[in-house]
């Protein structure tokens, strides 16, 4: 499969919304580790090298998302929304050819979103996390230019300050960074 060559944001709310419409009284924080394990993937924490905060491997049927487990909870629950969205937007990339499975390492420079998967990926966990319904309910539009409001939605949907900043500009299209 090419990748894409733009980021495919509608498909991604679609993928979101229908994956979260088919959880009933889905609340904040989402439940991103049992979204993925009901989908057969496993979860390992662990030591990474400093500058990795998570990586998806694939080996037949099965998948692993690896996670830093020396990196707050918060950047561990992003990783994990990251990972789960490679794993599911980008399972046709070509395979690490000596190995037999691919391997996506989340480090500092996918952090710095310059490729359209990595742009993608970033975008998925923002919308699993932080999904715009449930923003919507939480009265989030009046927080976009309010430190108190985004630090209280920050905790309430368990991500830090920094993603609800962008998600919140995001979605309400003030200062919009994608």
């Amino acid at each position: 499969m090419i990748p894409p060559r733009r980021a495919r944001y509608g498909k991604i709310e679609r993928l979101v919304d229908d994956m979260l419409s088919a959880e009933p009284g889905i609340s904040a924080p989402v439940p991103v580790e049992r979204l993925v394990r009901e989908r057969g993937i496993a979860i390992r924490r662990g030591p990474l090298d400093d500058d990795v905060s998570g990586l998806l491997v694939r080996q037949g049927s099965s998948a692993t998302i690896g996670v830093n487990d020396a990196q707050s909870a918060l950047r561990q629950r992003f990783t994990i929304a990251h990972e789960f969205g490679h794993f599911l937007l980008h399972e046709g990339m070509v395979e690490h050819v000596d190995r037999g499975y691919r391997v996506n390492f989340r480090n500092q420079e996918s952090s710095m979103a310059r490729d359209v998967e990595e742009i993608e990926a970033n975008f998925f966990a923002a919308s699993l996390l932080m999904p715009t319904r449930l923003l919507d309910e939480a009265g989030a539009v009046d927080a976009v230019d309010d430190d108190e409001k985004v630090k209280d939605l920050a905790k309430r949907f368990q991500v830090s300050r920094h993603a609800m900043s962008l998600r919140l500009a995001n979605v309400y299209r003030r200062y919009a960074p994608y």
